[in-house]
């Protein structure tokens, strides 16, 4: 699945994705791709902060305690 898809994807059909803002989405999938918070900020053009805030929100939204289990989950 491309990152655009998992961003489109219906929150019917992945709902531990129900809870993400947009934004949160767009960094979920990045995370989905392997990229470093320095690299998906670098790519949206958002500060190192403001993303590694937003990996934050996407692992207490989605109930778990790290990124590595983040994207097992998501896969």
């Amino acid at each position: 699945m491309s990152w655009r898809e998992f961003i489109e994807m219906p929150e019917t059909a992945r709902p531990e994705l129900a809870g993400l803002s947009p934004a949160e989405r767009v960094v979920a999938a990045y995370l989905l791709c392997g990229l470093t918070n320095k690299e998906i900020a670098a790519v949206l053009g958002k500060s190192v902060a403001t993303v590694k805030n937003q990996v934050a929100a996407c692992l207490a939204k989605i109930g778990v305690t790290s990124r590595s289990r983040l994207i097992a989950l998501l896969r």
